[in-house]
């Protein structure tokens, strides 16, 4: 049996938010960490926040997947392709039929590769580390 959404159930749909997500995510990796902003400058802070990114593996780039299950990825992806083209944009790609692009996990760790330097920047407005 198929089932069809009703155009009720598609207006009402969420989709993922990347941005606020992330953002989301770094704040609760950073409360679990020992990263201090004192007496750094926004330059230091930001690479520590970065390589925190990367040691607990925000993007998925590091394993080669954020979400470990194709579903989810393709799923977070749905209503994003802004984002998706932004990211091939932004890296120099000219499409998804790139030969690294082969999957949704694939596209989902580039979306986050390309959203990462705003989740940080961000984060570091919230804690109120100032501009360079």
């Amino acid at each position: 049996m198929i089932y069809m959404m009703s155009d009720e159930e598609l207006n009402n749909l969420d989709f993922y938010n990347y941005q606020l997500e992330m953002v989301d995510e770094l704040e609760d990796m950073l409360k679990d960490s020992d990263v201090d902003f004192n007496g750094k400058n926004r330059g230091e802070s930001y690479e520590e926040l970065q390589d925190l990114s990367f040691d607990r593996d925000l993007t998925g780039n590091r394993t080669g997947s954020y979400w470990c299950n194709e579903l989810k990825a393709e799923r977070a992806l749905l209503g994003n392709f802004d984002l998706v083209q932004d990211a091939l944009d932004d890296f120099g790609m000219e499409s998804v039929d790139s030969p690294d692009l082969i999957s949704g996990e694939h596209l989902d760790i580039l979306v986050r590769e390309h959203l990462l330097p705003a989740v940080i920047d961000e984060v570091l407005d919230n804690h109120n580390v100032a501009p360079f």
